[in-house]
Formats: structure tokens, C-alpha cells, sequence
């Protein structure tokens, strides 16, 4: 629950939310006076919603995409798409590392979760190179409206 006054009193420096849209966004805003920090969606090269998460932004707020890698039973054919791929191995970096990699420059902050530490070390090592406009054109065509979890 968005506990406002918490916020105001100084209890929660802030709060953030989750599974919020255009249109829920446009209806919760005016009913507080303290703006949440980030919303947290669904976001991967599946399932990028791009509408929404430039509406987000245009507000003032931070988008976290949650299932970067496209979430349990689906990173594994997100992995081995071929554009994704290409991509990576243009680079010499993992189809992880170009998806962290299109998330950050789109703006969109990521945790990916791993308690694996290779893995951990790979998906913070998305700083050393950039994906071209025309790579990042080729992942947005990527989009296929797939969600990979409902709540």
C-alpha cells in the first residue's frame, strides 16, 4: 500500500510501485501530493511497452523493468534469438549483457536476479560498450506484445 504520509513524516524517504500503466499512472497521480520514485513493469525485448514506459517517464519517474531476460522458462529461447545473438556477438558480450545493455539506454533501470557469480559479474559488466541506433532498432522489432507473467 503507498503510504503517503509515512513519506511526508520522513519514515520512508520513498516509495515506489508496481504493474501501473498509462492509465492507472494518470488516475493515481492526482490523488497524492508525493510523486512515487519508480514504477515497476514487465519489460523485455518480448514485451517492451514502449508507450507506457515513455509515459512514465515523461512524469518524472523512474521505470524499473522487472523479468529483464524475459523471466523463468523464457530466457533461455530469448537468449538464443538470432538478432540477439548477432548482436551480442558483434560486441563479444552475452545476449544478457545486450538486453541490460538496451534497458539502460532506454532509460529503464534493471536488477536481474542471480545468486550465480558469474553471472553477477557478467550482468554488471554493461558498461564498457553501447548498442548502435540500428541495433536498438532491430530489438524494438523484437516486440511481440508477450507478457511473460500476469498479476
Amino acid at each position: 500500500m503507498y503510504n503517503e504520509k509515512a513519506i511526508r513524516d520522513g519514515k520512508v524517504r520513498s516509495a515506489g510501485i508496481s504493474c501501473y500503466y498509462i492509465r492507472e499512472t494518470d488516475s493515481f497521480l492526482p490523488k497524492v501530493s508525493v510523486k512515487p520514485a519508480l514504477i515497476q513493469n514487465e519489460i523485455h525485448p518480448y514485451y517492451q511497452d514502449s508507450p507506457v514506459v515513455e509515459h512514465i517517464q515523461d512524469k518524472g519517474i523512474a521505470v524499473q523493468g522487472w523479468y529483464p531476460l524475459g523471466g523463468r522458462g523464457y530466457t533461455g529461447p530469448m537468449f538464443h534469438n538470432p538478432v540477439l545473438q548477432k548482436i551480442a556477438a558483434a560486441h563479444g558480450k552475452s545476449v544478457a549483457q545486450v538486453i541490460l545493455r538496451w534497458n539502460l539506454q532506454k532509460g529503464v533501470c534493471v536488477i536481474p536476479g542471480s545468486s550465480n557469480p558469474d553471472h553477477i559479474r557478467e550482468n554488471i559488466s554493461i558498461f564498457d560498450f553501447e548498442l548502435s541506433k540500428e541495433e536498438m532498432e532491430q530489438i524494438a522489432a523484437l516486440e511481440k506484445h508477450e507478457k511473460h507473467d500476469w498479476y
